[in-house]
């Protein structure tokens, strides 16, 4: 009978201590922006439209889905795909090719984050976009500068809101400047 008490106190100090020790060296993943070879996956929904001296356009409704990775503390690279439609603008029967009309993209770009450890870091960057479907022959994409805030809510989830504005890399059918203004709100998950 008292070797059975033994084992059971002995039993009862080895439960204890390493959920004391265990409580003293847990690690809480901090609640930062980015570090480097952190990847997130992002979800966006956005609205988008390019102004034209010649035509009225359309403004399109998005929605995205990319991957960020920081490479290094401060700088991270950004690409992904993005889907819309339309409403309002100059009305055809036929669908609309081109700038400005609703399609798949893909874009790829850079961001340097000012305070990436941080809950909050604001950035600036650069980003491509090239038109996959109902594409015109001459576009050759978008080049769009960016600034946005992206702030974490958890260790694990960060919600960021980015704005843009850009131009086609060559002129439009008419040969007039096409600029493009971006507005972005979404989420990331840390992978």
């Amino acid at each position: 009978m008292v070797n059975a008490v033994v084992v059971c106190l002995a039993a009862a100090s080895i439960c204890v201590i390493p959920a004391a020790v265990c409580a003293q060296q847990e690690e809480l993943e901090p609640r930062m922006v980015g570090r480097p070879g952190m990847t997130s996956v992002g979800m966006a929904g956005f609205a988008d439209r390019f102004f034209s001296s010649e035509e009225e356009l359309p403004t399109n409704y998005t929605a995205q889905v990319d991957i960020l990775r920081f490479l290094t503390r401060r700088i991270a690279v950004r690409g992904g795909v993005v889907g819309s439609g339309s409403f309002g603008g100059e009305t055809t029967e036929d669908a609309k090719a081109g700038s400005g009309a609703p399609a798949l993209h893909g874009l790829g770009g850079v961001s340097f984050y000012f305070t990436p450890a941080s809950m909050v870091s604001a950035y600036v960057g650069a980003e491509y976009w090239g038109q996959i479907t109902q594409r015109s022959g001459r576009d050759v994409g978008s080049l769009i500068g960016t600034a946005g805030v992206q702030g974490a809510f958890s260790s694990r989830a960060s919600f960021f809101i980015q704005g843009g504005y850009g131009a086609r890399l060559n002129r439009g059918d008419d040969n007039e400047l096409l600029t493009r203004f971006v507005g972005q709100i979404g989420l990331r998950i840390r992978m």
